[in-house]
Parts: structure tokens; C-alpha cells; sequence
């Protein structure tokens, strides 16, 4: 097992309209389980050699302290840690190298959001200020940035995006080179497309279909990490309330109910009743499996993402033990 991704919360400092998690900053803030958290990280470990542990949330620095422990913590098992972040925490340049200076001592990775997304939330001057910190701690660090259409970059979010981009290369003092695919090693900037499911399925998607059909084929791995692969257990992510998934609202199991390294080496995809669906027929077959319930399929669709996003909210009410968190399925 190479990564687990631990999604601590789904509330957050912003409220994305592309959001696969519906993270928000409305709701109370319940404290994520630090605890479990560490012990699941090592039972894989001990059981499975577990490599990489990311944190993330909705913004993990909501609890800036208890973050860092757990960072510290799972540092001290001899794995590579990173945190995604939206540097919210970065109101001024000391703000920034107090926070960032643990991290830089455990060779933690850092990545910053920013994108049109969310800048109506967090100020690039916050990410200007995380990025000249880390420049002056000379530690390397990524920005993530997510595009509603990649290719032309035409669309309006996009085109803040773009300009973020630019003030962020002009008013820091880090050479930042996008990433090619190659070497990961440096300050990286990552431009994606925006995957259509959770809010940015139901926000973009029918705005991004047009003309583009039915997507057909088997699903084989999740489209937002490398090694994501359906069959495997190479990424795992444990989501609040103790879900382990693949990070799509589908679970393999739940943690507070089940011995997670149990859980683990029994996984197989080909027998699960909606992972097996999507290995072998892809998002269309759950669409096929939802018009049993009513559901009519579209003439378009933005991405297999789409399909599959609007086929298992369809299910949801029929496989709602495996069609989990629920988070996933918020309209």
C-alpha cells in the first residue's frame, strides 16, 4: 500500500463551487479524530508498508495545532507526509514562516489551492506570503490549480485563475515551473481540469456537456491521484465518520465498525456491488442500473465523472451501506 489520504473534516474557511467534497463554512466545526486518524495510518503501515500519508480537508489549519501533531506523529513512523492547504493561515509573511517552519523540519510537502475557485475566499495574498515563506525556509512546495476548461482556459473562473497565477509569479521570489509530467522534485505548480462530481457536477456539469455524448468504457482507477487504481489498494482515503473510500462516495468499508487491516486485505473491487459495475461497464452501467429506479440518462454528459456522479445519487436510497459518506451526495 503506497498512500493514505486522510480527509480530517469537510468544513472549511471557503465554500468552492467545484468542491467533490461540498466542503463548506457554514456548519459547525466538529474536531476530527487526530486519534484514529494516527492509529489507522499505523496499522497500514505495520501491516502494509503504507508509504505517503496526506492530509487534507475541507482546510485541515482549521485546527492549526493538532494538524501539526499529527503530522509530527505520523511523520515519526517513518512515512512522507504532505498537507493540501488554501493558505489561509498565511495573513502575513511571520504568519506564514511560523506555521510552515515544523513542517519544513519533517520534510513535509506542502500544497497550495489557488485558483478562481477560491479566491473569493482566501486572498492571493495569502498564498503570496505561504510562497515567499517557504522561498525563505528554502523548502519546495506545489500549487494546485484547477481549470473548468483546461485545453482553451477561455471561461471566466479560468481566466482568474490565470491571472492568479501570474501575480503569484510576479510578487514571489520562488521559481515555479509547471509540472510536465517528469520530475517532481522543486516548486511545482499542477494545472488540472476539474473533475464533474460532487458541487462541480451539479454546478458546472450540464454547463460543460454540450455535444460531448455519452461516455462509454470501464472506470478503472480515480482520475485525481497516480496509482489510483479501482483494484488496487495503493490509494486509500478515510474520510470523517470513518469512512475508507476511494475518495468518489463509494466505501470499502467503515473503520469504527471493522478491523481496518482485515478490511484491507479482503478488498476486492470485482466483487464489490458498484466498484465491480464500473471495472467492467463503467459509469454507464450504473446509469442502466438507475433507470431501473427511474432515472433517464442524458444525450450529455461532461465527463465519466458526470454520468457516474448522477447515476449513484440515483442509487443512493438502494445501496446506501457501500454509496458512502453521505457528504458525497449533498444537493
Amino acid at each position: 500500500m503506497r498512500t493514505l489520504k486522510i480527509n480530517l473534516l469537510y468544513n472549511c474557511t471557503a465554500k468552492c463551487s467545484h468542491c467533490r467534497f461540498n466542503c463548506e463554512n457554514e456548519s459547525p466545526i466538529p474536531t476530527p479524530d487526530f486519534e484514529g486518524s494516527y492509529n489507522i495510518a499505523k496499522a497500514l503501515r505495520d501491516a502494509f508498508g503504507l508509504d505517503t500519508v496526506v492530509v487534507l480537508g475541507g482546510e485541515p489549519t482549521i485546527f492549526k495545532e493538532e494538524t501539526i501533531l499529527l503530522l509530527q506523529r505520523l511523520n515519526s513512523l517513518g512515512v512522507m507526509t504532505r498537507i493540501e492547504t488554501n493558505a489561509s493561515w498565511a495573513r502575513s509573511l511571520e504568519d506564514a514562516m511560523a506555521f510552515l517552519k515544523p513542517l519544513k523540519e519533517m520534510r513535509t510537502n506542502v500544497m497550495f489551492s489557488l485558483d478562481g475557485f477560491h479566491s473569493p475566499y482566501v486572498p492571493i495574498q495569502n498564498v503570496i506570503h505561504a510562497v515567499n515563506a517557504c522561498a525563505a525556509l528554502e523548502m519546495d512546495f506545489c500549487i494546485e490549480s484547477e481549470y473548468l476548461d483546461l485545453s482553451g482556459k477561455k471561461h471566466k473562473i479560468d481566466q482568474v485563475t490565470e491571472d492568479l497565477n501570474r501575480l503569484v509569479s510576479l510578487n514571489t521570489h520562488a521559481h515555479i515551473r509547471k509540472f510536465d509530467g517528469g520530475d517532481f522534485s522543486g516548486n511545482l505548480l499542477f494545472e488540472g481540469g476539474v473533475i464533474f462530481i460532487g458541487r462541480a457536477a451539479d454546478r458546472f456539469g450540464d454547463e460543460f456537456s454540450a455535444g460531448r455524448g455519452i461516455p462509454t468504457g470501464p472506470c478503472t482507477a480515480v482520475p485525481w491521484w497516480i496509482g489510483g487504481d479501482i483494484a488496487s489498494t495503493d490509494l486509500l482515503i478515510l474520510e470523517p465518520g470513518g469512512y475508507l473510500t476511494k475518495g468518489c462516495g463509494i466505501a470499502i468499508g467503515n473503520v469504527y465498525t471493522q478491523d481496518v487491516v482485515e478490511m484491507v486485505e479482503k478488498y476486492d473491487a470485482y466483487s464489490h456491488p458498484v466498484f465491480s459495475v464500473l471495472l467492467k461497464d463503467g459509469p454507464v452501467g450504473l446509469a442502466k442500473m438507475a433507470e431501473a429506479h427511474g432515472y433517464r440518462m442524458k444525450d450529455d454528459y461532461a465527463d465519466k465523472c458526470h454520468l457516474c456522479h448522477e447515476a449513484r445519487q440515483a442509487l443512493k436510497p438502494f445501496f446506501d451501506d457501500v454509496l458512502k459518506p453521505d457528504q458525497h451526495y449533498i444537493k
